[in-house]
């Protein structure tokens, strides 16, 4: 092979590189560092819009969702803009990573640097976000603490409250388990009533804990000495706390007066507040509590999901003018945000912690005491239900969100049974078969490839194999329509046709290379030539992966996942050659050996073909026509077949065969097929010697 011959598959391979990267840049809308957030995720969905979030996948099934923050919340941080993020939820509700996507904040701009800030974000990793995330420190043992960084504290709690209230928002609107029934829209009407009349009527909460409660609880008798209370230790109740919901006016107007109003002002648009006053010794808040910040004694709860509250500073701007409320020790009033979800109709728990110790980590000893609250029904209402606008169900929005991709597919998947049907027909035009399927192979690799993401994978194989011990979960399959129609039609044809239809008309990456083999010819690449015993032989590779991979998932299903990166799909139609180059490398040199060796990958290697040849194996049809001549004398099919499907003896090897139809347009070719060229021959031959003794008897 002189040099030229050489440079051209070497030119080709980078173009397709050079073209495939260009393609993945310019068409995709996934938000980069996807990959990093869910490494063992295969693809990412297009973007929803209600809620904004891209799902991901692996291999056809969602594992997650992701989510920039200033979709869902837009809380100001230092700079006054808020901070973005790029935030991945699985389907159990656990962060699994955060990463900063756009920010102002001066300190890290032009201060620390930006790598304390994205080492920040990457303490959220594993945590669930019903977890109540506090940053820096706490006694409260219901907190789960994160490190904060020094002198970028405003900073970092905004990011920390955005964090968990974007996710608890997403989550209730994507994952089971985490949804609510709406919120409960609080009555306006005002009622005057006596402190006495609120607490009769359970408008307010009330946590009382005496000396011998605390004694009890702590199993110790100097309990009172060491949890270092306020003022007189020996009145009957140390915790005396009282707390309510103030936006009704029925109980915020008459325990603030003319309060009242002043504070609904102060509030955003469906944000609570809450009031909590201490009469007893033991406080809600110590001593050193900041005012504007989270209390390390107070916590709420609703429906197993933490709340958060922080103090609104609001007395430090007001005199108390209640009489009720003077005589308080204590009085604080909380906010909870609207975007954390909380309801005021449902049943709410507050907890106060009670705790002593020299050292916040080594030595603490805590106690906590819940105490659950539920709004009178009369002092709210639900909206009604409307039950022709309930949502529906994820898959079937994913569904109507890809309707589009759905039906060309489905036209196409006409389109291709038609040509089955029809094949004789078809195959007798020559040309036009071959531009036919040109034109289908083209439309495989584009649209079902790259744009719909529809390259199966033998990833796909490993659920429904766990499914006859794990149960079978119709809906895990239904979260991508492109995949699940795809499979669908490839297994109704795998146990009527075999395994062809697919590897040969539907598989993206079989298209690839199967256009890489006509460039080969257009070219006049020399083939390499591999000896038919030899050919059976290299056959049994690929299915000997796809036995050490179905036991390796048995075992070790992620380990599975990773070897199956056999597969060069991920790399040239999921990521379109945008990956490491370790993976890039490898499927470059698979389609580079299909430049000399047609269809190098799915002949010898490819485990998803040799698993459809196995699942396929005893189709009932077996319609490619043959004539008694096929193998003895002619050999035609046997070396014009690129895969050697075709037996040395004519018969047709229907796990191997892609049914490309090559061996149907030349038997339905009388100009191309030997023994019809011969038989066509030797009537006209019979023809001419007939007319030659007519002719002669005449004279």
């Amino acid at each position: 092979m002189n040099r030229s011959k050489l440079c051209k598959p070497l030119i080709l391979i980078g173009l397709l590189f050079i073209v495939s990267t260009f393609t993945f840049a310019s068409s995709t809308d996934s938000p980069n560092g996807w990959n990093e957030i869910f490494p063992h995720a295969t693809s990412i969905g297009d973007k929803q819009s209600s809620p904004p979030v891209w799902p991901v996948y692996q291999v056809g099934n969602v594992i997650g969702y992701l989510f920039n923050s200033k979709d869902v919340v837009a809380l100001p941080a230092f700079s006054g803009k808020p901070v973005d993020m790029l935030i991945g939820i699985d389907l159990k509700g656990t962060l699994a990573g955060v990463q900063v996507v756009d920010h102002q904040e001066p300190i890290f701009l032009h201060g620390f640097g930006e790598q304390p800030l994205f080492d920040f974000v990457k303490q959220y990793a594993g945590l669930s976000v019903l977890d109540s995330i506090k940053v820096g420190n706490s006694s409260n043992q219901s907190h789960v603490v994160i490190d904060g960084i020094t002198k970028a504290t405003v900073s970092v709690v905004v990011i920390n409250e955005t964090v968990l209230l974007s996710s608890l928002n997403i989550a209730r609107k994507t994952l089971d388990g985490f949804s609510n029934k709406g919120i409960a829209n609080v009555s306006t009407l005002y009622q005057p009533l006596s402190f006495q009349a609120l607490l009769n009527e359970d408008y307010l909460g009330w946590l009382k804990l005496s000396q011998v409660n605390l004694a009890q609880t702590f199993d110790d008798n100097e309990i009172v000495e060491k949890l270092s209370v306020s003022t007189n230790t020996n009145q009957a109740a140390i915790v005396d706390l009282r707390f309510a919901y103030l936006n009704s006016p029925t109980i915020g107007k008459n325990l603030l007066g003319d309060d009242y109003d002043l504070l609904m002002q102060r509030l955003g648009d469906g944000d609570h507040a809450i009031g909590v006053w201490s009469y007893g010794s033991y406080h809600h808040v110590d001593d050193n509590f900041i005012p504007a910040s989270i209390p390390d004694r107070l916590a709420i709860t609703q429906n197993d999901v933490p709340i958060e509250i922080r103090d609104v500073n609001f007395y430090d701007f007001h005199d108390i003018t209640e009489e009720t409320l003077k005589n308080a020790n204590v009085f604080t009033i909380f906010r909870i945000k609207s975007q954390s979800g909380f309801d005021p109709g449902s049943p709410w728990t507050l907890s106060l912690t009670a705790s002593y110790g020299q050292n916040r980590w080594l030595d603490q000893v805590s106690a906590v005491f819940p105490m659950d609250y539920q709004l009178p029904s009369t002092l709210y209402s639900y909206p009604e239900i409307d039950s022709n606008n309930t949502p529906r169900p994820l898959w079937l929005e994913l569904w109507h969100n890809r309707l589009g991709e759905i039906i060309i597919l489905m036209v196409s998947l006409i389109i291709l049974t038609c040509l089955f049907i029809f094949q004789h027909q078809l195959s007798r035009r020559f040309k036009l078969f071959h531009r036919v399927r040109w034109f289908f192979l083209f439309y495989t690799m584009i649209f079902i490839g790259w744009y719909a993401q529809g390259q199966l994978s033998v990833v796909n194989i490993f659920p429904i194999i766990h499914s006859f011990y794990n149960g079978f979960e119709i809906q895990t399959y239904l979260m991508d329509p492109i995949i699940f129609i795809l499979w669908s039609y490839v297994f109704i044809s795998l146990f009527l046709i075999g395994r062809g239809l697919f590897c040969g008309w539907l598989c993206p990456f079989g298209a690839l290379q199967e256009m890489l083999g006509w460039i080969a010819k257009k070219w006049r690449i020399r083939q390499i030539k591999i000896a038919y015993p030899l050919h059976k032989k290299l056959q049994l590779i690929k299915y000997g992966v796809l036995f050490i991979l179905i036991l390796t998932s048995l075992y070790a299903n992620e380990m599975a996942e990773v070897m199956a990166e056999v597969e060069p799909f991920k790399t040239s139609f999921t990521l379109m050659f945008v990956r490491s180059w370790p993976f890039v490398i490898y499927a470059l040199v698979l389609l580079g050996l299909g430049l000399f060796i047609n269809k190098f990958y799915c002949r010898y290697l490819c485990p998803l073909g040799a698993g459809l040849a196995v699942l396929g194996r005893f189709h009932p049809i077996k319609w490619l026509s043959r004539r008694k001549e096929c193998g003895s004398p002619c050999t035609l099919c046997h070396h014009k077949c690129d895969i050697k499907a075709i037996l040395p003896s004519g018969a047709i090897d229907y796990n191997e065969c892609i049914q490309c139809f090559e061996c149907i347009a030349y038997f339905n070719n009388d100009s191309l097929c030997p023994p019809q060229k011969k038989a066509n021959k030797q009537l006209k031959n019979s023809h001419i010697s007939t007319t030659l003794v007519q002719i002669k008897c005449v004279e």
